[in-house]
Formats: C-alpha cells, structure tokens, sequence
C-alpha cells in the first residue's frame, strides 16, 4: 500500500513537473532562449525587427504554457518525490524511470523551442550564435579554473 501511494504521489509529482519546467534553461545561459532577447546578441546577429519580434512572441508563448512561477512549488514537489524514494526500503525501478522521464520531457520542450528560435535565424546568424556561444562556454570554464586556483590556494 505505501509502495503504491509513494508511486502514485511521484506521478503526479512528474506530471506537474514536466509542464511547468519543460525547456526553461536558467537566465542567462547562452544555451536559454531568452539569450536572443540580450541586446549584445541581437547587436552581433543584426536581427531584423520582424526577427526580434518572432522570437518574442515564440517565447512568450513558451512561457505562457509554462508558467514559470510554479518551478519552485514543482522543484519542491520533485524533490520530495525524490527523498521518498531513497527513504524507501527498496529501489522503485519505475518510479525512478518515472522522474527520469520528466526530465527528459522538459529537455524535449526546450529542444523544440531552441529548433523553432534557430529556424528565424538566417543560416549565417546561426553560425555566429554557435561560435559565441562555444566563445561563451570557454569563457565559464576558464572561469572555473580561475575559482578553483583561488580555492586551493586558500587550502593552503
């Protein structure tokens, strides 16, 4: 019985969590949709207008069927689904399945969004947009180094 309700409780816990995460990337992120908003961006990829505006509304709609002030009630949700499943005495292959197919359902919303944003590029703005974000992500990792030096160095 308890194995039944803990199952049912991370359902619906995964249902809720695959509608109100499905493809929001952190703010920020040169991989987020929202990036192309980023004034910089939209300097660096001579946007059109009409481009500019696509890509508001194709993310005002993402956003709308996404309501992004549900994430932490659901985040929340997700990991007490995630807590009683380690509490329980033994491992629940399905509802282990279960949380990591709510995963991969948000990744797939977010896949969709970054196709239909990549579509109103012309094939040149796409080439520049990988190249700074690829600039970008090098940019964090030499960051990174930079955090972990200082760290050790205080280590010591």
């Amino acid at each position: 019985m308890k194995k039944t309700l803990t199952t049912l409780a991370l359902a619906s816990a995964l249902v809720l969590t695959t509608a109100a995460f499905a493809g929001n990337g952190p703010r920020g992120d040169m991989n987020g949709p929202s990036m192309l908003l980023n004034e910089r961006v939209i300097e660096r990829l001579a946007l059109t207008d009409d481009q500019q505006d696509r890509i508001g509304e194709l993310i005002a709609v993402h956003r709308s069927q996404h309501q992004q002030g549900e994430r932490k009630t659901v985040a929340k949700q997700e990991r007490e689904a995630m807590d009683a499943l380690m509490a329980e005495p033994e491992f629940d292959e399905a509802a282990a399945r279960a949380l990591l197919s709510a995963g991969t359902e948000r990744r797939l919303e977010g896949i969709k969004l970054q196709h239909e944003l990549a579509q109103v590029l012309t094939s040149e703005q796409r080439e520049q947009l990988e190249k700074m974000r690829k600039r970008h992500k090098g940019k964090r990792r030499q960051d990174g180094d930079r955090r972990d030096e200082r760290r050790n160095s205080n280590d010591e």
